[in-house]
């Protein structure tokens, strides 16, 4: 409790202090190095950094050790000029990356008669940190043969994969759902299943970074790895793009595989613009984009009603397409040469028209319309206070939801969708005029840099910090618009040119299921507080070590208000970097580092959840006949459609299906064929314990 009350106030003033929000952990970069003299240190030289990415420029002046530091700057191409008194003055390009550290050592040389300046070629980035990360930027992923998301780019980093359920991504073998995705330092993992939402837009990414190993102690609530993907700011120049990207599912070959559905050939576009700029140079910079696109296919393809096994079914070829629009705006203000505020934000408007949930039989089970509206905003503030000292406030916000996602009407007959042994019809999975689903999660965090040069121990960069998330998920989860679901044996019958599904409803074959919401949900609250100490220790030009603790506090409350989880726990992340021969060619690394993740619905947060979860009660039909088969499988008399078979299945149930006590319907629990109470048949009988993984790494 007093680590969880320490980090509370060391945010509560950061935040009083600055009135800022911010971008969150992992939207910067540093860069470092030593100065020395006939290999000597050399103490007292002025350091300094400009680039297009920073507004004015910045300073530091080497320590005892010839040590210098430059914590929290943008990434980009940088000049570096090194100078003293007596000494040429060197000036060296180098190239810094988000999230991933930088090194300009510099030997200088007496001056002569005359001042020489020299002038190196641009440094390459090369690893300076224990950290296992792949950085891409926007100029490599587009002459790659790949789509510019950042689904697609953080595939290419080693340790990803797309196999986890329905190709989600995985970092390093962790669950799908546990790892850290950023957009602008924002939180953008799904809150369910962790996968990021795409808060983006193509044209406007500047690069992205994947941490998959070694991971500083800065980072937390993941056992897999962490993506921090940065978008672009606006600078002392006007620059701009226009794009207009054509999709066409015909221009995609057919497979040989037997009943893929039909590539529909229409052509979609996607148009993008980004605009950036300055309104004062190197005081007030500004970023716009936007992105629209209409009609553009969601999966590439056409909709199929499935029905394999289903005698003369006719597949039924529909569009399953979104219409969206993207907007995003940044704004950089230097209040101060010391002193500088970043505001993004980001908002997607998503429409997408003709969704379903697979498989189906009959246009009745596809959502006309749905909406999933999607946004993030954040304010970042950061201040040098001395030469060695530099804070960082942060806040951010991402919001999402999913609006009008199910069935429209809510009596027995529209609202109720029926299944046999392969697919659904009638009615669309879920209620689209209840609650909208919301799943949102907000950030606080706030770390200051202190750099510290001797002579005999090297050059310490100490992080010290903590975070204060928040996770909510609101949902009432109704699987149908009428709370009513009707499963059968066998499969529903088709006629030679008719589309239309004909159920089968006979005593001992039908099932009536009734999945009420006994407890309304006002949303889950998965909290984690965060506080790490980070050492980035460079103890000459050969050795550098990472040494870093992290503690995480976990408290967890679902819908109902039990306590699923009050737990916490340590991690250490240690790492040690050797340059064998001192010249960057050959290097030895090895590190061990713990994880430790929140706790989320997405691993057991919500299993014993009542609050919003549908109950299950359940009983046999056994009413009168409705499209029996005779012994050649057709039907006997006259056709009953879905909603005319439903309207005898539920005439029956309401009024003649009654109990010993004379209770009918959803009243006659005499005659239950089964039942589940959620928040009492499966229970969290302690509290979770936060998942944690070890890793150990040599490289």
């Amino acid at each position: 409790m007093k680590l969880q009350r320490l980090a509370v106030l060391l945010l509560a003033l950061f935040t009083i202090a600055f009135s800022a929000y911010a971008q969150g952990i992992g939207t910067t970069s540093s860069l470092s190095g030593t100065v020395r003299t006939d290999g000597k240190a050399l103490p007292g030289v002025t350091v300094t950094v400009s680039s297009p990415a920073l507004q004015g420029s910045r300073t530091a002046i080497t320590g005892d050790g010839g040590g210098y530091n430059f914590p929290s700057l943008p990434p980009g191409l940088y000049t570096v000029t090194m100078e003293l008194e007596g000494m040429r003055k060197v000036t060296r390009s180098v190239d810094l990356q988000l999230a991933t550290p930088s090194r300009a050592d510099v030997d200088l040389k007496v001056s002569s008669v005359a001042e020489a300046i020299t002038v190196t070629a641009r440094t390459p980035a090369v690893l300076e940190t224990t950290e296992v990360a792949r950085n891409f930027d926007q100029k490599e992923i587009a002459l790659l043969p790949v789509r510019r998301n950042v689904r697609d780019t953080v595939l290419l980093a080693p340790g990803v994969n797309a196999n986890g359920p329905n190709q989600q991504l995985m970092l390093s073998g962790a669950p799908s759902y546990d790892n850290l995705f950023l957009v602008n330092g924002v939180v953008v993992g799904e809150n369910l299943r962790g996968q990021p939402h795409n808060l983006f837009i193509e044209d406007a990414i500047q690069e992205t970074t994947i941490l998959t190993g070694g991971i500083s102690a800065e980072y937390g609530r993941f056992t897999g790895g962490v993506v921090s993907t940065l978008t672009k700011s606006g600078g002392n120049e006007f620059t701009g793009s226009l794009r207009d990207t054509s999709n066409n599912p015909d221009w995609v070959a057919n497979t040989a595989f037997v009943g893929e559905p039909l590539h529909p050939n229409k052509i979609s576009n996607i148009y993008e613009g980004t605009l950036g700029g300055f309104a004062i140079k190197d005081r007030i910079w500004f970023f716009g984009a936007g992105r629209y696109t209409k009609g553009a296919p969601a999966n590439g393809f056409n909709a199929l009603a499935a029905g394999v096994g289903a005698k003369n079914f006719s597949p039924i070829s529909f569009l399953n397409t979104i219409d969206e629009n993207r907007y995003e705006g940044k704004f950089t203000g230097n209040l101060t040469d010391k002193h500088t505020l970043v505001a993004s934000y980001l908002n997607v408007k998503t429409t997408e028209n003709n969704n379903f949930f697979a498989p189906i039989y009959d246009t009745a089970s596809i959502v006309t319309q749905r909406q999933l509206p999607n946004s993030l905003k954040a304010i970042a503030y950061n201040g040098v206070l001395t030469s060695n000292l530099l804070i960082e406030g942060q806040l951010s916000q991402k919001k999402f939801a999913f609006v009008g996602s199910g069935g429209l009407f809510t009596d027995q007959i529209k609202g109720t969708w029926i299944s046999d042994t392969n697919a659904r019809f009638n009615a669309p999975v879920f209620c689209g005029v209840c609650t909208p689903e919301d799943r949102n999660s907000d950030q606080a965090s706030a770390k200051g840099h202190y750099f510290m040069n001797t002579q005999g121990m090297g050059n310490h960069d100490f992080v010290v910090g903590g975070e204060l998330y928040k996770e909510t998920r609101l949902v009432n989860n109704n699987q149908s618009a009428s709370n009513f679901t009707i499963s059968s044996t066998g499969t529903a019958t088709f006629l030679p040119g008719d589309p239309t599904p004909y159920a089968h409803f006979t005593p001992n074959n039908t099932v009536i299921n009734y999945r009420p919401i006994l407890s309304n949900s006002s949303g889950d609250h998965f909290n984690n507080t965060g506080i790490f100490l980070n050492d980035k220790w460079n103890l000459n030009s050969r050795l550098n070590l990472n040494v870093g603790v992290r503690y995480d506090k976990n408290n967890a409350r679902d819908a109902t208000g039990n306590v699923v989880s009050d737990d916490s726990g340590f991690s250490p992340r240690l790492g040690a970097l050797w340059d064998i021969r001192g010249n960057g060619r050959d290097r030895v690394d090895a590190g061990f580092a713990r994880y430790v993740s929140k706790i989320t619905d997405g691993n057991a947060g919500g299993f014993g959840n009542a609050a919003g979860t549908p109950a299950l009660f359940q009983w046999f039909y056994n009413g009168p006949g409705v499209n029996q088969l005779d012994a050649q499988g057709n039907i006997i008399g006259t056709p009953q459609g879905p909603q005319a078979a439903l309207t005898t299945l539920f005439n029956w149930f309401n009024t003649q299906m009654c109990d010993s006590s004379g209770h009918c319907g959803i009243n006659a629990t005499g005659l239950l064929a089964g039942s589940s109470f959620p928040g009492f048949t499966q229970k969290i009988l302690s509290s979770i314990k936060s998942p944690n993984v070890d890793e150990i790494s040599v490289g």
